[in-house]
């Protein structure tokens, strides 16, 4: 490994694993001296984005793809903002992991490097595209070094890198110096002038000695190659560096074969094309696109809907080969608000695309959405139905709609309509002057989502019980008598409805009392104390209770309490010595916890002071300082 001097602010980590993968025979037009064009190289836009990563990963049925949390926890993205702000992550404040595709999106994003470049060298490294790893071991091995980097061909592998997201992003060692991840390490390379080649002797040798100068575009260097079987390589190799970005490779991995070779192979296999090519197979009329790495039928009315004009259009004829290289991809949809009507519909029904779902739309929805049927396309059966037809596109969100003859009001929401109550139209704010009269049978095609629920914070009864609830969630939350007053609640603000307005409301617990909120219950004559803060109940001994002087304590039901998360008990005040009747141990309450005292110390800092002794249970139910604090 080279490494600048660690009092810089950057350090490069320069040496490799060479990871290497059964490859086929050499492909005749493999060129050595061009791996990659370099405006391919520095292509950041080649997938539409992370999702678009997600469609290649999953198409390939990578282990990438899984977005389970406990897969995401595999990648140690690290939780430091503050350390992720440093490594230049443009995502430092996101409060969820990542999965690998956004990842991958990111880091390409911040070095400038085509996302496609990063993907290869995962497969080409650690086989992480299509490789099969058959427990998490072997997985999170090969996640640990994912890119192959500062792992040299000598041996051993960089701590300070190991792990999904520093091989992208790199890291800060235990002395704070910090390191640039693969992707930032292959466009510095990319990014020098004439470009960024691996070391080389006087003549030219990346094995000689010494090591000279740095190579770059137009040198011709000699370079060691994996030697065997299926190429049956050289042991050595002459290439002359054709661009910035085979130098930058060539730098990354000092080998034509395999290393280099994979890379090309799989590149070529994958993103031949250009991601929005437009291709045929010689003797057939379908246009597929290139579409994040997958091949996607076009049909006429899709295109002529993203503005292409199919007999003017620049579409390339491409060999079967080439084409099966490719995963198909879904049908590419049309743009979002083309309409269409299908020529064997007697019905006249026409049809809105949204996110490639085709839903049926009335005259009034289309005039409403300012889209024009004039501009609508005539499709075949067999060409609609390859689109996955939806539910009736409803009103803009908002809109107010009344059935001809009905006195219902219904409000759009989320491709749904909710009926209104006296309650929800003045909670909302809506207008009669807004209202919208349509057909019945228009409004009855729509998705029917029942009542639009009241606000949250709404206090509720019915009239034929006097519970009090209040809605939080889409849940209704029965309130006490007790808690009712402790928040300040006024039964003039209390509605009463009608069940069937509430019936997509779920039934929840009671309404917890106010943090640091005492309380008891009464069970067979006594009386059991407790503390509410931080959503949990923490016992209340009778030690503490008159130690603490607590008289505000107010009553609550069994079943109420019962319903509430449970801590640990309230401890006494910091600086209370105590002990339990069977032992011998003394302890001192700090921060919240007990810590156990010596001899020493009980005299010394204590002056040996006479211990509360309290019931072993009490002790032993107080937290000592490896537990969670729980503070009053």
């Amino acid at each position: 490994m080279q490494y600048k001097n660690k009092k810089t602010i950057t350090s490069i980590i320069s040496g490799f694993l060479m990871f290497f993968l059964f490859v086929s025979p050499v492909l005749a037009d493999f060129n050595p001296g061009i791996l990659i064009a370099d405006d391919v190289f520095s292509n950041t836009q080649s997938f539409s984005g992370a999702s678009g990563i997600q469609q290649f990963l999953s198409s390939k049925g990578s282990p990438l793809a899984n977005t389970d949390p406990s897969f995401l926890l595999m990648l140690k993205e690290p939780q430091v903002a503050l350390q992720k702000s440093g490594l230049n992550d443009p995502e430092p404040n996101l409060p969820y992991l990542r999965s690998a595709a956004q990842l991958i999106w990111d880091a390409s994003q911040m070095t400038g490097i085509n996302p496609q470049v990063i993907l290869v060298t995962l497969q080409k490294e650690q086989s992480l595209i299509t490789g099969n790893f058959t427990d998490n071991n072997s997985l999170q091995s090969a996640l640990n070094h994912a890119l192959g980097f500062s792992c040299p061909d000598s041996g051993g592998c960089s701590s300070t890198l190991s792990g999904f997201y520093f091989q992208l992003f790199g890291n800060f060692d235990t002395q704070g110096n910090h390191y640039i991840g693969a992707p930032a390490s292959l466009m510095r390379s990319f990014n020098t002038t004439s470009g960024r080649g691996p070391m080389i002797d006087a003549s030219g040798s990346t094995i000689g000695s010494p090591l000279i100068r740095t190579s770059q575009v137009g040198d011709t260097i000699l370079l060691q190659n994996t030697q065997g079987a299926p190429n049956n390589a050289p042991a050595t190799q002459q290439v002359t560096i054709g661009d910035k970005a085979t130098a930058a490779l060539y730098r990354y991995t000092p080998h034509v074969y395999n290393g280099n070779y994979n890379f090309w192979k799989f590149f070529t296999s994958w993103f031949k094309y250009d991601n929005g090519t437009l291709v045929r197979i010689s003797g057939s009329s379908d246009i597929y696109i290139i579409n994040n790495g997958q091949m996607s039928l076009m049909p006429s009315f899709v295109m002529m809907s993203h503005g292409i004009n199919a007999a003017t259009a620049n579409v390339q004829t491409i060999a079967q080969s080439d084409f099966s290289s490719y995963t198909l991809g879904p049908i590419y949809a049309p743009s979002d608000n083309s309409i269409i009507k299908i020529q064997s519909d007697t019905t006249g029904t026409y049809y809105v695309f949204e996110n490639g779902v085709k839903h049926p739309a009335s005259p009034f929805v289309i005039s409403q959405r300012n889209l024009d049927v004039n501009t609508s396309f005539t499709v075949s059966l067999s060409d609609a139905n390859l689109f996955q037809t939806g539910t009736q596109l409803t009103p803009a969100d908002g809109t107010l709609i009344q059935p001809d003859g009905s006195k219902t009001v219904y409000v759009a929401q989320n491709s749904e309509i909710y009926a209104l109550t006296g309650l929800t139209f003045k909670q909302y704010g809506y207008s009669f002057s807004n209202l919208v009269t349509l057909p019945v049978a228009e409004v009855n095609s729509y998705e029917n989502g029942g009542f639009l629920l009241p606000k949250d914070g709404t206090l509720i009864k019915f009239a034929d019980s006097g519970t009090v609830y209040i809605l939080k969630d889409k849940m209704l939350q029965p309130i006490s008598g007790t808690v009712f007053n402790l928040y300040g609640y006024s039964f003039k603000n209390v509605n009463t409805v009608d069940k069937g307005e509430l019936a997509s409301a779920t039934q929840g617990p009671f309404l917890t009392p106010p943090d640091g909120t005492y309380y008891y219950v009464t069970s067979n004559g006594a009386n059991a104390y407790y503390y509410f803060k931080n959503s949990a109940i923490h016992s209340v001994s009778a030690f503490v209770l008159k130690q603490k002087k607590i008289s505000n304590a107010v009553a609550l039901s069994a079943g109420e309490s019962a319903t509430l998360s449970v801590g640990d008990p309230l401890p006494p005040v910091d600086g209370t010595i105590i002990k339990g009747n069977s032992s011998t141990a003394i302890y001192v309450i700090t921060n919240g916890q007990k810590v156990a005292l010596d001899y020493n110390t009980w005299v010394k800092t204590y002056k040996k002071k006479a211990p509360n002794v309290l019931p072993q249970a009490e002790v032993d139910s107080y937290q000592t300082p490896s537990s969670v604090q729980i503070q009053q």
